[in-house]
């Protein structure tokens, strides 16, 4: 008690001489012998630096002593500073992010993301900055992270519980991240994925396919070949069968369709389309989403099972027109008169 109360006058005589920095760091030491030291309190809600340490202090007074009507209105006071402080951060916050989405439109994703980060860092981030956060983010573990702050706000938010499952599904299997890289055209990070897929033990039978892999990925870079997307190439596949029959429809109605209507056969020309794009997706490993939302497939690269059935639905709905008009043209045919 007696070291108590020597420090505590020596506290209060460096206060008083303008010796501030002294005079908290003995306070400190007091609340530390006794943590209910209410004049300690009191003197430490002017001493130190954080608005939200001074605000402790307050209520650390009032905890002691409920009714300090100073240590009450000088704890108002900071509440007050406080909520304007929240106020100011809040639309700095939002001007930072409404600037990051401005640097996003104008491709300048990197310049966004650093100001995105910064909001993260400097404020209590909102679902917005996460969100955005997640977008941008090219680092795994960034992403992940900024989804799963992302959900303890809005644990409702279903694409994002999706996308940490896909996340965690590559970081399980960098042979699908590797093969992502690779369909994406990002072949750099194809071949060190590939490359730490190697040292993974669990993967040691697969080293000589990766290896393998990893030669053909080298010779693409040493060759600067164009990187075709994957929806480039789903387009690509799509097109012809709708095209083909889009002509063989036209053949068998004439040049003027009205003059035929055949209404089954031009509603066939949607089943076509529809039957080329499943085709299409089937048949390029595309990390597309539609195999996250139909087969629920973590990492939306379609298991052969799945591909298998995607292709045989998109050929019968792509045949079942076709036939139709055969059937119709042999019909004609059959019917016409030679000799008229």
């Amino acid at each position: 008690m007696m070291r108590e109360d020597t420090l505590l006058q020596q506290a209060i005589s460096a206060a008083r001489a303008g010796h501030e920095l002294t005079a908290r760091d003995i306070f400190l030491e007091i609340i530390e012998i006794n943590p209910r030291n209410e004049i300690a309190w009191m003197w430490l809600t002017g001493l130190l630096d954080d608005l939200d340490d001074c605000i402790y202090a307050c209520e650390m007074v009032l905890d002691i002593n409920p009714h300090h009507a100073s240590a009450r209105q000088y704890l108002d006071q900071l509440q007050v500073k406080k909520q304007k402080q929240l106020a100011e951060e809040k639309l700095h916050a939002q001007n930072q992010l409404q600037r990051a989405r401005e640097l996003v439109k104008s491709n300048h994703r990197g310049d966004a993301l650093a100001l995105v980060r910064d909001v993260t860092q400097r404020t209590t981030p909102t679902v917005e900055a996460w969100r955005l956060l997640a977008d941008l983010s090219t680092d795994m573990e960034d992403r992940l992270l900024a989804l799963e702050k992302l959900l303890t706000l809005t644990p409702g938010d279903i694409k994002a519980r999706q996308e940490i499952d896909r996340i965690r599904h590559f970081k399980n299997n960098p042979l699908d991240l590797g093969a992502m890289y690779e369909e994406q055209g990002n072949i750099d990070k194809a071949i060190e994925t590939y490359g730490f897929a190697l040292l993974r033990p669990e993967l040691k039978n697969k080293g000589n396919s990766i290896y393998r892999k990893i030669v053909q990925l080298e010779n693409l870079r040493f060759e600067n070949i164009a990187h075709v997307s994957p929806a480039a190439s789903v387009a690509r596949l799509t097109a012809g069968p709708p095209l083909l029959y889009l002509m063989l429809l036209l053949v068998h109605v004439g040049i003027n369709p009205l003059a035929q209507p055949e209404p089954f056969l031009w509603i066939g020309f949607i089943w076509v389309v529809l039957g080329g794009i499943m085709i299409a997706f089937a048949s390029v490993r595309s990390r597309h989403r539609l195999w996250s939302a139909l087969f629920k497939d973590a990492g939306s690269g379609g298991t052969p099972v799945a591909r298998f059935i995607l292709a045989a639905a998109g050929w019968v709905l792509l045949s079942l027109p076709f036939l139709l008009m055969f059937f119709t043209a042999f019909n004609r045919l059959f019917h016409f008169d030679f000799f008229r």
